[in-house]
């Protein structure tokens, strides 16, 4: 019962996702009948002043045609007072934040904060300048054309709302940066190298300054750190491979443990089969052994971790290994749970000389191939799982591509 009820949970879980598509789809498609045919009566509301033009694609019956049309529909008009209200807070908004990082229009050597629309989109505006080349229309400075007495520049904000136009200009005095700041500084000993490269071009060297304004200058080369990054390198690659070569081994160690699980139950079956015939341990093993020997030898069978163990335990009682010492060797040094518990079950059994065996034998067979088809199962819903994964990232997809046009003629 348990193995048919997971075997449907892939298409149970596929006919979930399916309905729920078709139920969000349905949805969908009656609101957005609703919102076209019945709800809609030549009414388009307007985006508020300053926001951005509604397109909307409509139907259009007249004569005998019936055609799409897109109409784009301007945001809400400003009134003669509000617009001159929009002008009058673009102004005082330029004022308030021209500056930037400078503290006063008498020394600008930061750049400075020029926007494109101010009083909240409503008004536009175009930056020009009397004298260009020192500042840009983002309000960058130019600070390698700006002369040490510096430069007085008048700027033209021409502001834009809806149809009107108004001008507003100031003016602002671009410095280079003082000598109490560490770009200053550099600037100056940039200057400097400058000049000096410039003098002394037909000479074949350069003659680094070592005093500029009243700063002492020591030059050096900057030191490469390649050999160290390479030795970083190195560690990082040996790390990299060491926990590469862990997990590679953990997988395989992993691997090795699942097949010899998988042959588990076949080896149990075989030795209560042929020691219920009447055959002893040894006998039973060397039979098992044999026939596998020669299968693989064949070609009939590949190489099998659990029968391995066999084989191993077996050469073990040939080069004269006791049965029980071989058992218990199987037991400590095999990683599967099962075949410690094989050991054990044997090593008792034959110490003792218990009768029971072969029905201890037998029931362990049970629970073998019992625990082999529960893992079968579980290999089968982690393999479900991993299917569901991409199913559910197509399934959420499909809703954003149905729902977000939706929402948004919501929020239209």
């Amino acid at each position: 019962m348990i193995s048919k009820s997971n075997n449907k949970s892939q298409p149970i879980n596929t006919k979930i996702i399916l309905t729920i598509v078709v139920i969000v789809g349905v949805l969908i498609l009656l609101y957005d009948y609703k919102s076209a045919k019945k709800d809609f009566a030549g009414i388009i509301p307007r985006n508020e002043s300053g926001g951005p033009k509604v397109n909307e694609s409509l139907e259009v019956e007249f004569l005998d045609q019936n055609q799409e049309v897109t109409l784009e529909v301007s945001a809400k008009g400003l009134k003669e007072k509000d617009i001159e209200k929009a002008f009058s807070d673009a102004v005082k908004e330029i004022d308030k934040t021209y500056l930037g990082k400078n503290k006063s229009a008498d020394r600008v050597s930061d750049n400075l904060n020029l926007r494109d629309t101010y009083a909240n989109g409503l008004v536009e505006v175009e930056w020009n300048f009397d004298v260009y080349g020192y500042i840009s229309a983002e309000g960058i400075l130019d600070k390698e054309k700006i002369p040490e007495e510096g430069q007085l520049v008048t700027l033209t904000a021409i502001m834009y709302c809806q149809d009107r136009e108004q001008i507003y200009s100031f003016c602002v005095v671009v410095v280079p940066k003082g000598m109490d700041t560490l770009e200053g500084q550099l600037n100056a000993i940039e200057k400097a190298v400058k000049n000096q490269d410039e003098k002394t071009m037909e000479d074949d060297n350069l003659i680094l300054p070592t005093k500029v304004e009243t700063m002492d200058i020591k030059w050096s080369r900057k030191m490469d750190y390649r050999g160290l990054q390479l030795i970083i390198l190195g560690f990082v690659c040996v790390g990299a491979l060491s926990i590469g070569k862990k997990r590679d081994a953990k997988k395989e160690k992993e691997k090795s443990i699942a097949d010899m699980d998988m042959d588990y139950p076949m080896i149990v079956s075989e030795l209560s089969i042929l020691m219920g015939a009447g055959m002893s341990f040894r006998k039973a093993l060397e039979r098992i052994v044999l026939k596998y020997t020669n299968n693989v030898r064949a070609g009939k069978t590949e190489i099998r971790p659990g029968f391995e163990q066999m084989v191993i335990t077996y050469r073990r009682m040939s080069d004269g290994l006791s049965e029980i010492q071989a058992i218990e060797e199987l037991g400590m040094k095999c990683e599967s749970k099962n075949y410690r518990k094989l050991s054990m079950l044997l090593s008792q059994n034959l110490r003792k000389g218990s009768k029971d065996l072969i029905d201890c034998l037998e029931k362990e067979q049970q629970n073998a191939f019992e625990l082999r088809k529960q893992r079968a199962i579980r290999a089968g819903e982690e393999a479900s799982t991993k299917l569901l994964i991409p199913m559910a990232g197509m399934l959420f997809i499909v809703i954003v591509i149905l729902v977000v046009p939706a929402v948004l003629q919501i929020n239209i």
